[in-house]
């Protein structure tokens, strides 16, 4: 007969159980996603050929299933069938730590014990295949009577040698009780958690960081750790504070961690840095926020926000109108204007609003995603290679790169990489020396000492944040680049460069637009003048996705200031300037839609594309304004690209690589005693700073060399000079320093950087004007030169005269940006000068000392420059004179006063209710049985009939679906009547499911939303029509969970927002939120919760509260909810679910 060779057939059973005390549950754990479950489904079948006998039942038959992620299993007992089974995992891409598992049965005659043993798969945490076989078979035993007294197995989630004594078969004699598997209550003994915390919060204290619990109801809670930023400056150099973001600096607070997840468990984290027992049972999964805060822990409301997974975006089609009333103001102001009249048509001044003081909040910065990103991804994986291999943070960290990209095991990686990784510690010991990083809490650490979270986690953060421009900010591995930038930075990738960009990783453009205009305008203009005039390089803005216009419509504008030579013939130059070989533009096919994709053009089509774009821009003034503009409370903030949807998206994203992509600090100064003095006034002055954060390090370092070994230098440790360059050359200075790879006008008097000592000479010969400027710049910069800070060894230098050549280039420290341009008429706004001769002396900002023999001259005559430290020395001063130390509030006093002797430390957590008896922890009280729901008589009620009028008509439900899709709504409703069924009050819960609405095909759910506030105005109407509910259908697509399911309202019918009415529903009845879109869609979202979103989005009373329509008895129809959501996605620029339309026929 023919044998399926898929199939195992296990060898002849022996009479004992198999215990597989040999089976190793780290064999495949370097593995991750599919690779890990084939292997994982290879070792099961193997287990199953070596005759795997569990409970005295038999594994008969393992085979791998028709989809991917299936497999398929058969059970008997003593030669007769028991069981046969089916499993999918959700996505094996996600297998073993956050799959979904579903399970049936094709048997026909199942019985229902076996059938709720097959139905709670789905409620189980994520674990791997041979584990979940072997508590499948284990329960399938239990429910058809077999005796479980076998010893329990080794689980890979760190299961300790008293957790893995076998319980008695009597926790399941009465199998009545076994009706789920819920994980049941869980409870923290209160002195436990505090002694816990008390020793946890002592070290913190003593390593100079603020611990802090905030407690957030229930059992739940969420630890914090902060620093105050002004004492983060005694270890990162504050211009890197300051130009990583102006925030950290600009008032006293505190950089913060939140740590959450522990779902009432403490401590989460064994000495080996995996998750305890209690932790995998109770589903506690760490989560890191990273941001600011006044004070040294933020509020609960706060620290509430910030941690929850999902929320509403308040939008809705109030913009539409506004734009429609400024529309018509503007008609109305031409009809009304008297031709004598001179007409004043620039825009009206916006009133900037203060933003409220919260002594509570909590707010992020521009490297909070990164940092978060980072710590939720890596963290817990470092900690446990270092605490396995004994190694350090650096050396951990390539080890676990290394391991991720080869998909091979930590020891085999260590084996092959131990002298790279080993180099990596050593090479941070020595960084060590000149960088001051945190307190390792890990070193010297014992084996079995346990291992302090929140301090670890804390000191790792500081540790990234001060090492932050080594790294890629996207994938966080280390940069291997020849200039180490001021700012952070994206690695090579062109996937890091698109999430960089595209999605805003980067620093914050709407920021910057709002703080730092000026230098905006001058970082756009840069790139204009270097792409419009052929001399801008690599880095391109590849990578990013770009959809642009065809090269051939992507020359320089006419609208823009130019005498560039022709598009054609840039072909015939270099970015030097050197004529070279002609070559012959690249072909590009166009689109339908006349657009191509930018990675696809060469250099010179690229400049002329840049170009465009950036000319395609509004002013950054215009941009200022509108994101400026005054929104209600709840809205969301204005976006850059609503300002003009004609402008293609790939604009908005070459404005935000122009801002994103400087590395350097720039800021211009508007203060009149900040400013360099016997300049010409038409010149605008910037702070300038190029270069690693510990370049100003190094610097001093080559001052105090220098002073020690030079008698001159001791009076005059440093000289100024000017650096002058063609405008077109700006945008890669400004990225990338003063370097001297490229000849732009000889090197007459040697290798090296050349400054001049007058400005004019700077100024006049080599700072050549623009021939191109973008036409929307408000100073239009034709200009630009550089007074550097120089380390006084002229003697060293390549050569001192006329000229000052240095090659030694950490000698040198820009200082200042010169800007000239053709719009300097608008003036620059400066600051008066004190009157009172007292304060004008206190408020004095000191001068350098310039050497006499080497003389900084404009056309002759000396100038004056205010020291450029002072600036920073003002601004720390401020910030520790706002700072004041703040005591403990009453939830941590608390914690440091528990008596430690009250702590019982062998019961540390209790577990009521489990059905896991490798996580049983034993109690002293027996569980309590679930009492029956007794719900309160004037409780909201079910009108059943009016229901079944309304659904009368309703369209066919879906007709497609997949195996995984069935598997996932089927997990949705029975977590729906469960919750229903449970629910001690209909009114409490707020949504009711009919049960005799759920129909054969799951797709299609009828569900009421009903109890609104009485104050409400909703409500009213509801009451005075007589309604008992609003009715929704939801219809889930066949990639649901991929793909959110379509929620919309048969009745009642809403007053529009046209007329008055508001709900964020619209006019079709479809619920206009992003979260039900493929942008905000998370597969991890569960309906009740989403229905929970929708029922505050209806309460909400801003912008407009929910009203019903005088037609409120016209049902929607199914078109017109999709045409309003496919318009409300349209306006706020989301994207539609794909195979919507399919969806709702």
């Amino acid at each position: 007969m023919d044998v399926d060779p898929e199939y195992i057939h296990p060898v002849q059973a022996i009479d004992t159980p198999k215990v597989r005390d040999s089976y190793d549950p780290n064999r495949n754990a370097h593995l991750k996603g599919r690779k890990r479950f084939t292997a994982d489904l290879a070792d099961t079948k193997e287990a199953c050929g070596a005759g795997l006998l569990l409970h005295g039942l038999k594994l008969t038959k393992v085979r791998p299933g028709d989809d991917e992620g299936a497999f398929e299993i058969v059970i008997e007992q003593g030669g007769k069938h028991v069981v046969s089974a089916n499993f999918l995992v959700s996505d094996t891409s996600e297998y073993p730590g956050s799959h979904s598992l579903f399970c049936y049965s094709p048997d026909a005659d199942i019985s229902s014990r076996l059938q709720r043993v097959i139905d709670g798969i789905a409620e189980e945490l994520p674990r791997p295949i041979t584990e979940t076989i072997e508590e499948f078979i284990s329960s399938v035993a239990r429910a058809i009577g077999v005796s479980t007294q076998v010893e329990s197995k080794a689980r890979k989630h760190d299961t300790t040698d008293e957790e893995d004594e076998a319980q008695s078969g009597d926790d399941y004699d009465d199998y009545d009780d076994y009706d789920e598997f819920d994980v049941g209550s869980t409870k923290v003994e209160p002195n436990t958690l505090l002694f816990k915390l008390q020793e946890n919060f002592v070290d913190i204290v003593a390593t100079e960081y603020r611990p802090g619990f905030i407690r957030l109801g229930g059992d739940d809670f969420v630890l914090s750790v902060s620093l105050p930023v002004i004492t983060l400056a005694d270890s990162i150099p504050p211009r890197a504070l300051m130009a990583w973001d102006r925030r950290l600096l600009s008032r006293s607070q505190h950089l913060t961690l939140l740590i959450s997840g522990f779902r009432g468990v403490y401590p989460v984290i064994t000495a080996d840095g995996t998750y305890t027992s209690a932790a995998h049972m109770i589903g506690a999964t760490l989560s890191f926020k990273v941001g600011l805060s006044q004070r040294y822990k933020p509020g609960r409301d706060q620290v509430q926000e910030a941690v929850r997974r999902h929320g509403l975006i308040i939008q809705d089609a109030e913009d539409e109108l506004r734009l429609q009333a400024e529309k018509l103001a503007q008609q109305q102001q031409m009809y009304d204007w008297d031709i004598d009249t001179p007409m004043d048509l620039a825009p009206e001044s916006v009133e900037e609003e203060e933003p409220e003081e919260d002594e509570g909040r909590f707010d992020r910065f521009s490297l909070s995603s990164s940092l978060e990103s980072l710590i939720d991804q890596a963290f817990l994986k470092v900690v446990q290679l270092r605490r396995k291999y004994a190694l350090g943070w650096a050396g951990a960290e390539v080890l676990l790169n290394e391991v991720e990209k080869s998909q091979m095991k930590p020891d085999d990686v260590l084996n092959l990489k131990k002298p790279a990784i080993l180099e990596a510690d050593r090479a941070e010991i020595k960084l060590a020396r000149t960088t001051h990083l945190p307190h390792d809490p890990l070193a010297g650490l014992g084996k079995d000492e346990p291992i302090n979270l929140p301090l670890t986690a804390f000191c790792y953060l500081i540790r990234r944040l001060a090492l932050c421009t080594r790294y890629c900010i996207v994938c966080h591995n280390k940069l291997d680049v020849d200039f180490e930038a001021l700012k952070p930075y994206v690695c090579d990738s062109k996937l890091c460069s698109y999430q960089y960009y595209s999605l805003n990783q980067g620093p914050s453009l709407e920021y910057e637009i709002i703080h730092n205009p000026r230098t905006v305008d001058l970082l756009v203009s840069l790139a204009y003048t270097s792409a419009a005039e052929g001399a801008m390089d690599h880095p391109f803005p590849i990578g990013m996705g770009l959809q642009v216009p065809h090269p051939s419509q992507a020359a320089p504008a006419a609208s823009s200031t130019t005498v560039t030579g022709s598009y054609a013939q840039q072909y015939q130059y270099s970015a030097g300037g050197q004529q070279t070989t002609t070559l012959e533009p690249k072909l590009i096919e166009a689109d339908e839609d006349g657009l191509c994709e930018f990675d696809q053009m060469d250099a010179v089509q690229m400049r002329g594309c840049i170009a465009k774009l950036i000319d395609s821009l509004p002013s950054v003034d215009d941009m200022k304004r509108h994101l400026e503009r005054k929104v209600k409370a709840g809205k969301s903030k204005p976006k850059l690209k609503e300002i003009n949807p004609l402008i293609l998206p790939a604009a908005w994203s070459v404005l935000r690589w122009c801002v994103a992509s400087c590395t350097a600090y720039i800021e211009e100064i508007t203060s009149g005693q900040e400013l360099i003095k016997n300049l010409d006034p038409n010149w605008r002055q910037f702070r300038l700073s190029v270069g690693a954060p510990d370049a100003e390090a190094k610097f001093k370092t080559a001052i105090e060399e220098a002073v020690n070994s030079d008698k001159h230098a001791q009076k005059f440790p440093v000289l100024y000079a000017f650096h002058g360059s063609p405008l077109k050359n700006w945008h890669s200075i400004v990225r990338h320093g003063l370097w001297y790879k490229s000849v732009a006008h000889g090197r007459a008097y040697g290798d090296g950087v050349y400054l001049a000592k007058d400005a004019q000479v700077s100024m006049g010969s080599y700072a050549q004007p623009a021939r191109s400027t973008w036409s929307k710049s408000q100073t239009s910069p034709t200009n630009c030169v550089a007074l550097a800070e120089v380390v006084n060894l002229p003697a060293k230098f390549v050569s001192s005269n006329p000229y000052l050549v240095v090659k030694d280039t950490h000698w040198i420290m820009c200082r200042y940006l010169l800007l000239k341009g053709l719009n300097d008429s608008d003036g620059l706004t400066i600051a008066p000068e004190p009157k009172s001769k007292h304060k004008a002396k206190k408020d004095q900002i000191p001068v350098v000392k310039l050497d006499p023999t080497h003389p900084t001259t404009v056309s002759g005559k000396s100038i004056e420059i205010p020291d450029p430290s002072y600036q920073i020395k003002h601004l720390l001063d401020a910030r520790a004179t706002d700072f004041v130390l703040e005591d403990p509030d009453v939830e941590d006093m608390a914690i440091f006063h528990i008596d430690s002797s009250k702590a019982a430390a062998s019961e540390a957590i209790v577990i009521d209710g489990s059905d896991d008896e490798d996580y049983r922890v034993p109690v002293s009280a027996p569980a309590k049985a679930k009492a029956p729901i007794v719900r309160p008589k004037n409780d909201w009620k079910h009108d059943e009939k009016w229901v079944n009028s309304v659904v009368e008509n309703l369209m066919p439900p879906p007709f497609e679906s997949t195996r995984s899709s069935t598997a996932a709504v089927q997990r949705e409703l029975k977590a729906m009547l469960d919750e229903q069924e449970m629910a001690p009050c209909l009114r409490e819960l707020g949504w009711y499911m009919p049960p005799n609405l759920v129909g054969d095909n799951l797709f299609q759910w009828i569900v009421e939303m009903h109890s609104f506030d009485p104050k409400l105005p909703i409500a009213k109407d509801l009451k005075d029509k007589k309604l008992n509910s609003i009715v929704f259908e939801i219809r889930f697509p066949p990639a649901f969970p991929i793909s959110p399911p379509f929620f919309r309202i048969i009745t009642p019918r809403f007053l529009p927002f046209i007329q008055g009415g508001g709900g964020h529903i619209t006019g079709g009845g479809s619920i206009c939120m992003d979260l039900l879109t493929s942008d905000g869609w998370l597969p991890s979202y569960s309906i009740s919760a989403v229905l929970l979103q929708i029922k505050l989005a209806i309460s909400n009373l801003d912008p407009k509260p929910a009203r019903l329509a005088n037609n409120w008895n016209q049902p929607y129809s199914v078109s017109d909810s999709l045409v309003g959501f496919k318009r409300a996605a349209a306006t706020h620029g989301w994207t539609v679910p794909a195979g919507i339309d399919r969806l709702v026929r």
